[in-house]
């Protein structure tokens, strides 16, 4: 909504002659492609590290009876990587370690107790609802034989 007020302020000053502080800040043209390239590419050379290094990252051990209350960790099961994460109840919440905006892997934030994405920011609960995005779909529930 405040773009929308911004861009009929703009109108209106240049429709009558006037002269807009913000006009500059909001023109289409102020975009510079070559000039911001080499940011685009540092920005986003991050998510590629993530995206592909994360798969070679060995989980932590398979013992999930290591695994505390309150705690989460990407553990290896059953020849892949799980996001695992016991809540203050003791109940044992195992998840698909893969983001759903993109599919990087997820870590656990024991700070917030939640998992986030490096790549783009979105955050899930321990038990993988979205907190945050860019994702807006919860995290795979995982069944664990044994």
């Amino acid at each position: 909504m405040t773009n929308g007020t911004a861009a009929a302020t703009i109108l209106s000053d240049t429709i009558l002659g006037r002269e807009n502080p913000w006009a500059d800040f909001f023109d289409a043209k102020r975009l510079k492609p070559l000039a911001s390239a080499p940011m685009f590419v540092n920005e986003n050379a991050g998510v590629v590290k993530h995206f592909f290094g994360d798969r070679l990252k060995r989980g932590a051990s398979t013992a999930l009876d290591d695994l505390a209350p309150g705690e989460g960790r990407l553990l290896r099961l059953g020849g892949g990587k799980t996001a695992a994460y016991r809540d203050d109840g003791g109940r044992l919440h195992a998840l698909s370690p893969l983001c759903t905006h993109l599919g990087c892997h997820v870590n656990w934030n024991s700070a917030e107790r939640s998992w986030d994405c490096p790549c783009h920011g979105s955050r899930f609960s321990g038990e993988g609802v979205v907190i945050q995005g860019a994702a807006t779909r919860d995290l795979e529930k995982r069944v664990i034989d044994g």
